[in-house]
């Protein structure tokens, strides 16, 4: 894309990665596979933040790879979540739409909650077929405002609709504010989740940069787009998911509502560290290169004292990280993961085989780099036995670092 998804103004580069792997290709054989250009940009309009080039998004999403069900910090909270909807007065005869639902796992608490009509729409044929997603009513598609208006025709008005972890995937993030405006009541809630950019930016998160996700949303790039669709932010909270996210609480432009005081002070907090400010911005590549050397020494000094490294995590963003630093079978055994659709497998392009976490004790193993930094308490109290035994942990983020 040469425009913003936004706001169609024109992008200006602040790093180029070259050519990388899709990092959800997982093969079940060892073989080259094809690369493709990955460049982080921001709009000279609105300062939105975002990759230009888009990838076919069958390719990214048809046979998708990660459970939402499958983390005990993703149950955690959704059933935070879960207990704050209560105070919005959710009840039995409230109807609730998920866009990009993934294994259903959420519209399965709710509906077992409330006893409530919930509807999914998902592309992933794969997450379809789950045995717990079989039970939730989903529709297998993309979700847009043509769709929308499917949906309205056969089912009206939503009382909630839930966005979480997808707007920073789509190429035009209007399909779906104006998709959720169709379809919400009156005085609906469209309740959004997303990376926070200011995160990203304050702690160094690069390996968030991937071509899954194509935008990287500050608070005011999700105002930007309700004002484009007729709508606005009621609530914001600052959340734990993803290493830092945003919880945006949005109805529409009339609702009666009262906007909450936490949008201004998110505002300024963004602003005073340079979110929107071009120079601030394009010297992110400077951080990034320095990190991207300070990993690699300290992986490469633990390797000439003959130890041996293996990576927790095959999340997409650990396998930016490990393409981004060039962590291959010369520095890492193994690569250990929970999911079993990624068992069995090869990390694209770096080509390490992931086991199931469950042999990590009968290895000798000195080292974990622990690639799901972002659910770092499940996972250490998950391998006690492991650190018992003398491992340590090698943490990326902010700076890389062994836990004691």
């Amino acid at each position: 894309m040469s425009y913003c998804r936004i706001c169609s103004g024109k992008l200006s580069l602040i790093i180029d990665f070259g050519k990388i792997s899709l990092v959800g290709n997982f093969l079940k054989k060892v073989k080259r596979i094809k690369k493709y250009n990955l460049s982080l940009n921001y709009c000279n309009d609105c300062k939105h933040v975002q990759i230009k080039e888009i990838i076919n998004r069958d390719l990214l999403f048809k046979n998708y790879l990660w459970e939402t069900g499958i983390s005990k910090s993703n149950i955690n909270l959704i059933n935070e979540l879960i207990n704050k909807l209560k105070k919005n007065r959710i009840n039995k005869t409230s109807k609730i739409l998920e866009i990009a639902s993934n294994d259903g796992s959420f519209l399965k608490k709710i509906r077992e909650k409330f006893k409530c009509f919930v509807l999914g729409v998902d592309p992933a044929k794969n997450l379809k077929k789950l045995k717990k997603n079989k039970d939730v009513l989903t529709l297998n598609n993309y979700f847009d405002k043509k769709l929308s208006q499917k949906i309205k025709k056969k089912f009206k008005f939503f009382d909630y609709i839930f966005a979480r972890n997808v707007i920073a995937h789509v190429p035009n993030p209007n399909e779906i504010f104006s998709g959720a405006q169709n379809l919400l009541s009156e005085d609906g809630l469209f309740i959004l989740e997303v990376p926070h950019l200011f995160n990203i930016f304050k702690d160094n998160q690069y390996d968030n940069i991937f071509h899954e996700h194509i935008g990287f949303h500050s608070l005011k790039s999700i105002i930007d787009l309700c004002m484009l669709n007729n709508m606005k932010v009621l609530d914001i909270e600052l959340i734990k998911s993803q290493g830092g996210s945003l919880r945006c609480y949005i109805g529409k432009k009339n609702n009666k509502r009262k906007s909450s005081r936490r949008i201004n002070s998110i505002l300024s907090m963004e602003k005073k560290i340079g979110l929107y400010n071009p120079k601030k911005l394009e010297n992110f590549k400077n951080k990034i290169l320095n990190h991207i050397q300070e990993l690699k020494n300290l992986m490469k000094d633990i390797k000439i004292k003959n130890k041996k490294i293996s990576i927790y995590g095959a999340s997409g963003k650990g396998q930016a990280l490990m393409q981004f630093c060039n962590i291959n079978e010369k520095l890492v055994e193994s690569v250990y993961d929970k999911s079993k659709l990624k068992q069995g497998k090869y990390t694209p392009s770096t080509n390490i085989k992931i086991r199931n976490p469950k042999e990590i004790n009968r290895k000798k193993i000195d080292y974990l780099l622990l690639l799901s930094w972002n659910i770092k308490e499940e996972i250490l109290k998950q391998e006690k036995k492991f650190i018992k035994h003398g491992g340590k942990f090698i943490v990326p983020f902010p700076k890389p670092r062994i836990l004691n």
